[in-house]
């Protein structure tokens, strides 16, 4: 029939198109009724429009267990099977919690963006339904669902508003709308952070998802700075208020079996994952491996499936009197499945003043199977690491190679049975 009347054949709309008519067409229905049992498929409108030249009738679709709008942002993706997964869980944490009631019905749950970056087992599902916006948080053990029903307590001289703040280290919120993007400042005891956020329209939604502890930070937000140089101790200039308590959090998927905490490595590990001001996610997954000791300090790894872990800390460290913790994640320094994880040199001070020296500790991943590491630094003897869990450690002697460049570690990896699982080279720093 196209053709008899010179019209373009029949083609389907683009994706951003079908993403505009689906959010102007929700602006102009107002408040949808609620449903309590699952959409199998039901037409939302029709609308009629010229699209190069031709007439053109879409019916928008909406069923639940297909792709959603397509996030037009291009500073945003959407994850639909990672959404999906996310939703599911949070909103069977929310009907074992007994608060099904305060939420909108899970089929009318839209999926805006997802936040799952490599360096996390954490993903947050930025949502809109009944024309509000909340956030579902899921990791490894979790289930965190922000309330739908929270009222913003915006920034004073801005309106920016935390609306959403886990212990994994997830801030999200509504950002100013006249703000092109969000900068995030935070500050705690251990370590400070500023970090450019993209702002996702329309609803000016933002997800910070950082590294440090959310109850022990102090965050500030501002239109962001772009290129431009920043003082040192530098702080956004607006004060972003404490979000509200998530409605739900829920360890939905605990481990199985439970690691050990009852040895020297486990008690240490909980104290300093406890103590740092860095967020571990699922820390209690984690089994614990090599732990050193020196004086008052201590350095243990830890892994969790293919993530590794150090935490380390006591009295004195960092040159001090009182106790510190710091946690690194595994940010290795070689690829492949043996490779070094980031430490910080320790030392602390004596009641009479008097400072020990700096240690520095090598610590890194070997496969399960390890029994025995064998290190070589260059100074004509062989150090035997610790060894647990997949990981090993050992202190850096006196007197190594100072080229940082290309300073190597010879290390031999053996199984129980005396075999050579690796040979090799791994750098020194």
């Amino acid at each position: 029939m196209t053709d008899d009347l010179g019209l373009p054949g029949r083609r389907e709309l683009p994706p951003e198109v079908l993403d505009n008519l689906r959010m102007s067409l929700r602006e102009g229905m107002g408040k949808p009724v609620r449903r309590r049992r699952p959409i199998v498929a039901a037409a939302a409108a029709a609308v009629v429009l010229v699209l190069a030249g031709a007439l053109v009738t879409a019916v928008l679709i909406r069923e639940p267990d297909r792709p959603g709008p397509v996030v037009a942002n291009p500073d945003f993706s959407l994850d639909w099977p990672k959404a999906v997964a996310a939703m599911d869980r949070c909103w069977a944490a929310i009907q074992k919690r007994g608060r099904a009631a305060d939420f909108p019905a899970r089929d009318e749950w839209v999926p805006r963006f997802t936040v799952s970056p490599a360096w996390t087992q954490v993903t947050v599902v930025a949502i809109t339904a009944d024309d509000k916006p909340f956030f579902c948080e899921t990791t490894l053990m979790t289930a965190t669902v922000s309330d739908p029903a929270a009222v913003p307590v915006y920034t004073r001289g801005a309106r920016t508003a935390a609306l959403f703040a886990t212990p994994a280290g997830t801030v999200a919120g509504i950002a100013d709308p006249d703000w092109p993007k969000l900068e995030v400042t935070g500050k705690n005891d251990g370590s400070s952070s500023v970090m450019e956020t993209a702002i996702f329209r329309p609803g000016n939604l933002f997800v910070h998802l950082g590294s440090m502890k959310v109850s022990r930070t102090t965050y500030s937000v501002g239109p962001t700075q772009g290129e431009q140089s920043r003082p040192n101790e530098y702080q956004a200039p607006y004060l972003l208020p404490p979000a509200p308590e998530p409605a739900v959090s829920s360890i939905d998927r605990p481990v199985s079996p439970v690691p050990e905490r009852a040895t020297p490595a486990g008690e240490f590990f909980k104290t300093c994952t406890e103590g740092a001001s860095e967020a571990l996610p699922d820390a209690d997954a984690y089994q614990v491996g090599a732990l050193l000791e020196v004086d008052d300090v201590k350095v243990v790894a830890a892994r969790s499936g293919d993530r590794a872990v150090v935490c380390q800390g006591g009295i004195g460290y960092r040159a001090g009197q009182n106790e510190y913790y710091r946690t690194f994640p595994d940010l290795p320094k070689s690829p492949g499945a043996i490779h070094t994880l980031r430490t910080e040199t320790v030392g602390r001070v004596d009641q009479d003043g008097n400072s020990v020296k700096p240690r520095n500790s090598y610590v890194g991943v070997v496969p399960e199977a390890a029994a025995v590491v064998k290190l070589d630094f260059g100074t004509g003897k062989t150090v035997d690491a610790t060894v647990g869990a997949g990981t090993f450690g050992a202190w850096v002697p006196d007197d190594v190679s100072r080229d940082y460049e290309n300073a190597k570690v010879g290390i031999t990896v053996l199984d129980a049975a005396g075999a050579i699982l690796h040979q090799g080279t791994l750098p020194l720093y």
